[in-house]
């Protein structure tokens, strides 16, 4: 058995400005994408319900069509690494408006627009979903939406 007692640096003082909050979503973003590439060089896929011999997670999708319980945690270790960058001295600085830049606000800002799975709505639930998502995270239903009549 391990000894092994954590200690995360106390960031409790730390406080961050809003525009920091693009920032974060970006952070969050890559880091799901990080996740995600490495499981799919393991052998996992996509599946309504995580499935450890199966190598599925309903997990593997796109971050926006992530719950926002699965997104809450990646934002959470984002916002925890930016306020320990400023907690070690260290300044960020955005120098310039960039292409990527650009595209993520643009999907931040898509990522707002709600939609609810027919399947769960049929049984008087209303499950968000986000645009191009193609299976419901609480039933699992594939989705027969046209996404591009959205755009």
């Amino acid at each position: 058995m391990s000894n092994y007692n954590p200690k995360p640096i106390d960031l409790s003082g730390v406080e961050l400005t809003d525009d920091l909050n693009e920032l974060r979503e970006a952070i969050a973003e890559n880091a799901h994408d990080v996740w995600a590439a490495e499981r799919q060089a393991q052998g996992w896929t996509y599946g309504p319900q995580r499935n450890d011999e199966m190598k599925q997670t309903p997990c593997m999708v796109p971050y926006s069509q992530l719950p926002e319980s699965e997104k809450t945690f990646d934002r959470d270790m984002a916002m925890k690494t930016l306020k320990l960058v400023k907690k070690l001295g260290y300044d960020i600085v955005k120098r310039e408006e960039t292409e990527l830049y650009r595209v993520l606000k643009e999907r931040i800002r898509d990522s707002k627009d709600h939609f609810v799975c027919p399947q769960c709505l049929a049984n008087g639930i209303t499950t968000p979903l986000y645009r191009n998502q193609i299976y419901c995270d609480r039933c699992g239903h594939k989705l027969n939406i046209d996404w591009n009549l959205y755009k």
